[in-house]
């Protein structure tokens, strides 16, 4: 009898521990990326040879998990921490937070996904997913003018006015390409149509109230997405007095269509800030690219000319042509040669290789 009890418990046991197995789960992955170059931007008055972290891809580590809860409901989370993979260091810069890349929680099920935490938003996540060069900070020419610190890229990138100074370029660079304290919806995939709306509150912190709202359609080749974000008081980037900014929008549209040759993609990025003392000024990115399979790997091409106006008038072209050799699925190595060039400076040229193992 006292065997038989004996059994049935660790049987009982068993079947509990497999059961619990089975309705949560926690994942660890990232990506490893490092390259080495000879870089130098439009205006640069020296050649930088380095190895760095983060070419095609931020070096990043990534856990997530979910819980089934019943009846079609999860709990889900994800803490994603950027890396500098060639020193050891946390983060894309000294001061960036553990979790910059997201840290979230919150419930998914048959009507979409609610997320509390820092969230990347729709417009990031759209141009991500449609421009030959992904996320790539370091070589990926309308991320390079919209989201990458102009402070770190030079002082040429700056208007000359300490007083009323401004960037000549990457207008979404101080508001970043996540949020935080943000709530955000995802919808299911509705006829391969997905919608995103995000909010997030000033919490009297400095930083002004932020809200966005994205749509991304999926047919067959077709890609279609659109975004739209909007700013309030004190999210101006770091060159630019916030406490002038009343308000500033964001305007984002991207398509891809892969025919058998290879990928193209086209997008376009306007963004307008409405200060109260400063004169107005307005961003407009164009971009274009392709994605084309040759051996075994991919030639990677995009092209973005950046126009500002209003209180500063400048333009920006750059140009990135890469190979991106597979590997396998995790593991790639890539050579990519870029050219840029600001209003008044003169052209940078960029040669780089590197690679990137997912894990």
């Amino acid at each position: 009898m006292k065997k038989t009890l004996q059994h049935t418990l660790l049987g009982a046991l068993a079947v509990a521990s497999a059961a619990a197995s089975a309705q949560s789960s926690v994942r660890l992955s990232g990506v490893l990326d490092e390259y080495v170059t000879s870089r130098q931007l439009s205006g640069a008055l020296t050649r930088l040879t380095k190895l760095d972290s983060g070419g095609m891809t931020t070096s990043q580590l990534t856990f997530d998990g979910s819980e089934d809860l019943g009846g079609g409901l999860k709990a889900d989370f994800t803490l994603s921490m950027f890396l500098r993979a060639d020193t050891g260091e946390q983060g894309r810069f000294a001061a960036d937070p553990l979790f910059a890349r997201a840290s979230w929680m919150g419930l998914s099920g048959n009507v979409g996904s609610v997320r509390l935490g820092r969230h990347p938003t729709a417009a990031f996540l759209n141009y991500v997913r449609t421009n030959a060069f992904g996320d790539s900070p370091a070589f990926g020419p309308a991320f390079l003018h919209t989201w990458v610190n102009p402070v770190g890229q030079g002082t040429q990138f700056l208007t000359p006015a300490a007083a009323t100074g401004r960037s000549l370029t990457a207008p979404l660079a101080g508001t970043d390409n996540a949020w935080n304290n943000a709530v955000t919806y995802l919808s299911p995939n509705l006829g391969g149509v997905t919608f995103t709306a995000q909010w997030a509150p000033s919490e009297s912190n400095g930083v002004g109230n932020r809200a966005d709202a994205g749509v991304y359609y999926v047919s067959g080749p077709l890609v279609l997405a659109m975004a739209r974000e909007q700013f309030g008081k004190g999210n101006a980037p770091a060159t630019t007095p916030a406490t002038a900014l009343n308000k500033m929008t964001n305007w984002s549209g991207n398509a891809a269509y892969t025919f058998g040759f290879g990928r193209l993609s086209a997008g376009f990025l306007s963004t307008k800030r409405d200060y109260a003392t400063l004169s107005d000024d307005k961003f407009t990115t164009i971009h274009v690219g392709a994605s084309v399979p040759l051996g075994a790997g991919n030639v990677l091409w995009q092209t973005a000319r950046s126009r500002q106006t209003g209180g500063v008038s400048s333009t920006r072209l750059t140009t990135s042509v890469g190979y991106d050799y597979v590997f396998s699925k995790r593991t790639d190595l890539y050579s990519v040669v870029m050219n840029d060039k600001l209003t008044n400076n003169s052209s940078g040229n960029t040669l780089a290789m590197g690679i990137r193992h997912r894990f």
